[in-house]
């Protein structure tokens, strides 16, 4: 394989398991990969090391599952910038892989997972939260109940709109923060709040928010490059793709049957009796006052070729229409329930109380589905500064014919780039890989990263 210069260079600063007896250095000792995981659809971040033992830690430390790892990897960027992987404690799990290589000698991988996943498995909420933002909630359940000794856990809450009073009823933090993030909407009046950690720090925020900042790195994919082509795509401030795959774009059945497209709600307020529908269509969804990873939507608003029937009405109709001739208008394609309680925990008779549901629970849906259409999974040298909840950007060349004008001139230079698929990216998934090779430290990334949006409007104009 063609071997990329790193834009960064790598350093441990630290490496040490910590155990009830005492500190074992694992800075240069034993390990062979270490593994950091970050998805911003999970709570908490994960670890493995690939561990090289003629020592028997398991048994001499012990190692049991009570001890917990320590470590900062640190690197210096192009630019002289230092950035450092640094997530805070990581807990032993569990140990699996276990195998006698040689004489004295073992192979096995050491499984970890962060403090606050520590915490939240051995912690329940029993509370009322009454006149609260739900981002006042969540910091309030982070810090009360995630950091209660105050030991510096950082935590970046985006501010919400609306108050809430709630009932936790014996849930785990984790549960009860995933559940108001269902229910968030931040001052744009979007829906799509998520929890997740990374690198030591805790978000609660929406993906509205994020697509709305630059990209944080600029990548570039060949499938053929000779040595020049990574320096000179360095020089331009892009990095080489060591490798690219599509591993999704888009599946109408699946989208169909959860909804993306269209919706349907109904709501019954068990204490007025009152019944009414929602309806919401995808193009609500691309409303310009809400951020994408790019203009246009992902399907075009053609009427279908196939007809459906008249859509049901089950109540008089509130959100929305019930009518239309293409996709983002057969709302009967999901059709969702959710119950409303008028004064729910009132004191008074005064103390009005509406969970509003029908703002947030069908628009939250199309969009963090969104999340699941264009997706790729990239890998590329390690660059230590970059995080799940990043935006990236990525050019991936066409897959047609380049007609020359002159030599050495396209005639077609707007056609050189995939329109669709280039573009900015959401970083959802990452995996960080460090492991010795020759003595040397190697770090490489993998990601999983999406888009919700095309960068060209999706017509249909035949082939050239």
């Amino acid at each position: 394989m063609l071997e990329q210069h790193s834009p960064s260079e790598l350093r441990i600063d630290f490496m040490e398991l910590i155990t009830p007896l005492g500190v074992f250095d694992l800075k240069s000792n034993g390990w062979v990969v270490f593994n950091l995981y970050e998805d911003i659809f999970l709570d908490n971040i994960t670890a493995d090391v690939m561990m090289n033992d003629s020592m028997n830690l398991p048994e001499k430390l012990p190692i049991l599952g009570e001890e917990y790892l320590n470590f900062e990897i640190s690197s210096k960027s192009l630019e002289g910038e230092g950035t450092s992987i640094m997530p805070g404690p990581l807990y032993t799990t569990a140990i699996t892989k276990r195998n006698l290589v040689k004489d004295r000698q073992q192979l096995y991988m050491l499984h970890l997972t962060s403090e606050q996943d520590v915490v939240n498995s051995n912690t329940t909420i029993s509370q009322s939260f009454r006149g609260k933002k739900i981002s006042e909630i969540a910091d309030e359940i982070l810090n009360d109940y995630i950091d209660p000794t105050n030991s510096g856990n950082d935590f970046v809450i985006e501010d919400t709109v609306g108050i809430e009073n709630i009932v936790i009823p014996g849930w785990k933090p984790f549960k009860a923060l995933n559940w108001l993030a269902q229910r968030a909407i931040n001052k744009n009046g979007v829906p799509n709040y998520l929890f997740w950690e990374s690198n030591g720090t805790t978000y609660f925020k929406s993906i509205d928010s994020i697509m709305a900042t630059e990209p944080k790195q600029k990548f570039i994919f060949s499938p053929v490059i000779d040595k020049k082509q990574p320096l000179t795509a360095l020089a331009e401030g892009k990095t080489h793709l060591s490798s690219l795959k599509i591993l999704n774009q888009f599946n109408t059945t699946r989208n169909f049957i959860n909804g993306q497209y269209a919706s349907k709600l109904i709501t019954h307020d068990i204490v007025t009796k009152k019944i009414t529908q929602h309806t919401f269509g995808l193009g609500q969804a691309y409303a310009p006052d809400i951020n994408h990873t790019d203009k246009y939507m992902p399907i075009s608003d053609s009427i279908t070729q196939y007809d459906v029937a008249d859509r049901n009405t089950f109540a008089p109709q509130g959100i929305g229409t019930n009518e239309g001739g293409n996709v983002q208008s057969y709302f009967d394609s999901k059709v969702m329930f959710h119950p409303k309680h008028d004064r729910m925990y009132a004191k008074n008779n005064t103390d009005e109380y509406d969970n509003n549901v029908e703002d947030w629970k069908l628009k939250r849906r199309a969009l963090i589905l969104g999340l699941d259409q264009i997706k790729l999974q990239i890998s590329f040298p390690g660059i230590s500064y970059l995080r799940v909840g990043y935006m990236i950007n990525i050019v991936v060349p066409a897959a047609e014919r380049v007609v020359e004008e002159k030599s050495g001139i396209p005639k077609n230079p707007e056609d050189l780039n995939d329109k669709f698929l280039s573009g900015n990216y959401l970083i959802t998934k990452l995996k960080h890989t460090i492991n010795w090779n020759g003595g040397k430290l190697q770090y490489e990334m993998l990601a999983e990263v999406v888009k919700d949006a095309l960068g060209a409007p999706p017509t249909y104009g035949g082939t050239k």
